[in-house]
């Protein structure tokens, strides 16, 4: 059955042609992109609820081989509002959550399972035609939080799919470096028979303190992992005191892909004097949009 939407009973949105349109107009039917397309849907099965910038990102590019960036989410989304305010709805229809994502407020009426729907008969009034907007891909500067203020409470207690899906994905690689620091560790500690595990994790003193990997990493490839580290440590400015050690591990020496991320883990322990761990710090980063290209 063919899936059409009537929304505030004014405008049709019909997914298998990517189009709007009014219901009393047939001829005001505006094309959008298949990506603003992907979006639309995504806001309307979410109705009233954010939907979250990673889930668009994997939903509406990953998922089909596509590139996707702030930009690219912001330029579907600001062709999406100029649509509907051209089709005559003036208010505010997609809502933004600064650094979060968007929602489609809840008391916009929007109605769903439509296999055809024809102009009501009662209404004769001329309606204003609507002229197709041309669909240019341009780089669109990511909005200002502060531009936007949201209008309907955020739901922090409604867990979606899409939203789990989200969640599970972003603590996946922070679970693998947390279990591959705890096990190269517990070896050490577990098992002291053994030759020595540290020294095949030690890779670099930096200042007063050793530099450790959280897995084996190349002789040749040691001066970088140091440099990296190095790089971490400047920009979370993390200090190194006498009694210190460091345990880092960066994607870019765990997966033997690019996936267009960047994301570093380190940990900062004390340690006593058998030069075992005391208390740890963490710090985690995601540049996801460092080598994101339009």
């Amino acid at each position: 059955m063919q899936m059409i939407y009537l929304i505030e009973n004014e405008i049709v949105f019909n997914p298998e042609d990517n189009s709007l349109s009014l219901l009393s107009d047939a001829e005001s039917k505006v094309a959008v992109s298949n990506p603003a397309r992907r979006i639309l849907l995504l806001l309307i099965e979410q109705h009233g609820i954010v939907v979250h910038r990673e889930t668009f990102f994997k939903k509406v590019w990953d998922d089909y081989g596509l590139t996707a960036s702030n930009n690219n989410l912001n330029h579907c989304i600001s062709k999406l509002r100029k649509v509907i305010s051209m089709l005559g709805y003036s208010d505010e229809f997609i809502v933004t959550v600064p650094k979060v994502g968007f929602f489609i407020r809840k008391e916009i009426a929007i109605a769903v399972n439509f296999e055809q729907i024809a102009p009501p008969a009662e209404n004769t009034q001329e309606c204003k035609s609507v002229i197709e907007i041309p669909e240019i891909i341009l780089p669109v500067a990511e909005e200002q939080p502060s531009a936007e203020v949201v209008t309907e409470p955020v739901q922090p207690d409604t867990v979606t799919p899409e939203r789990y899906r989200w969640e599970t994905k972003h603590s996946v690689f922070m679970s693998i470096l947390v279990t591959t620091v705890i096990t190269a560790w517990g070896i050490f500690i577990l098992y002291p028979s053994l030759s020595d595990p540290m020294a095949h994790l030690q890779i670099a003193r930096i200042g007063v303190c050793e530099l450790y990997s959280a897995a084996p990493v190349t002789p040749s490839r040691k001066e970088e992992f140091a440099r990296l580290a190095e790089i971490f440590l400047r920009k979370n400015n993390i200090s190194c005191k006498p009694g210190e050690i460091f345990i880092f591990q960066s994607e870019r020496f765990s997966l033997p892909i690019n996936t267009g991320s960047v994301r570093d883990f380190m940990t900062q322990c004390n340690t006593d004097d058998n030069h075992k761990m005391n208390i740890c710090i963490s710090y985690y980063t995601n540049d996801r949009t460092t080598n994101d290209k339009l």
